[in-house]
């Protein structure tokens, strides 16, 4: 009998329609120009310089510029300290960020799957550069054929995927397997060991560790110890190479080592087709652990078909694949 005067009494559902979220009025009372100032402020924050969010919102540094301060002067903050080559987010800056960086993740997960086709499904995967270029997408066709009605969007980056802020379904990347609250599945452990082109390691006679005393060697600087700790395995840790070559990743070591230009660092799973190919050779038996590969995800992505076939997908391929040469 209550329940038949509540749903029939007009005053009681007025009520219930006038109670509608505040967040629903604060973000209707936002401005346009505001909104444009939080977007340009979020970019901003994850690419880490005006110049680069103002390429990827197609703007000039100046606009990106006038944005974020019309943001700061209408909040009454500094919302990044700046220095002559870099800026920072200000306390209040990482406060903010973290509230724009949820917010418009889950716009950008509303409107993936509000565009999706009837019947089809997107996956988005951010990918370490050197897993993707080497690895992932020389076999993606292969995926693709077996299914679809998958979407699959690559995006290839070395920094780890922030799940609260960022709108990817899964990420491919380098760790030791600790990823507090996420799902890891292990992938593939990583070895490395010097390779260069077999023309050079004729050339300057490379046959044992101290040998590259003779030779350029190639460095990835966003992996500044991997020489040192593959010279220290080999028993060589002092040793001084001719010159030194800085790269920014893997994928442009072993470039530069396929062209004669130094010694690089290689790992069996990415190596093994350039060996066959015979365009670098492998110059030692001494390797040293360089990490493990991971696919991490958050627990509620358990449910996401698509990516679980992907994930069945990877692992079969991993298994699979051919053995790298003696």
């Amino acid at each position: 009998m209550a329940r038949n005067r509540n749903r029939s009494d007009p005053s009681k559902m007025a009520t219930r329609r006038m109670r509608s979220p505040k967040s629903d009025v604060a973000a209707a009372s936002l401005k346009p120009s505001q909104l444009l100032a939080l977007q340009a402020f979020d970019v901003v924050v994850r690419l880490g310089s005006f110049k680069a969010a103002a390429h990827a919102l197609n703007l000039s540094s100046s606009a990106i510029s006038h944005r974020i301060r019309h943001l700061e002067q209408a909040m009454g903050i500094e919302l990044f300290a700046r220095s002559h080559r870099a800026v920072h987010p200000s306390a209040a800056g990482k406060s903010l960020a973290s509230s724009t960086g949820r917010a418009f993740a889950e716009l950008a997960k509303t409107g993936t799957s509000f565009s999706a086709p009837s019947g089809r499904q997107r996956l988005r995967i951010k990918v370490f550069p050197l897993f993707a270029s080497a690895w992932l997408i020389p076999r993606l066709a292969d995926f693709t054929a077996k299914y679809p009605a998958i979407d699959i969007s690559i995006e290839t980056s070395s920094r780890l995927v922030d799940f609260n802020v960022e709108a990817f379904d899964a990420s491919i990347c380098v760790g030791d397997g600790t990823f507090e609250g996420l799902d890891a599945q292990h992938l593939s452990n990583l070895r490395s060991t010097p390779i260069a082109a077999p023309q050079l390691a004729n050339r300057l006679k490379l046959k044992k560790p101290a040998d590259l005393q003779r030779a350029p060697l190639i460095q990835v600087t966003t992996f500044p110890k991997a020489w040192s700790h593959w010279l220290e395995a080999a028993g060589a840790p002092k040793l001084k190479p001719a010159s030194t070559i800085a790269v920014d990743t893997f994928v442009a070591a072993i470039q530069a080592a396929e062209q004669g230009a130094g010694v690089a660092l290689g790992m069996d799973l990415f190596i093994a087709e350039r060996e066959r190919q015979g365009t670098i050779r492998r110059l030692f038996q001494v390797d040293s652990p360089t990490g493990s590969y991971w696919m991490v995800h958050t627990p509620e992505s358990r449910r996401n078909r698509a990516l679980q076939l992907f994930k069945r997908w990877l692992l079969a391929e991993l298994t699979s694949r051919p053995a790298a040469p003696a």
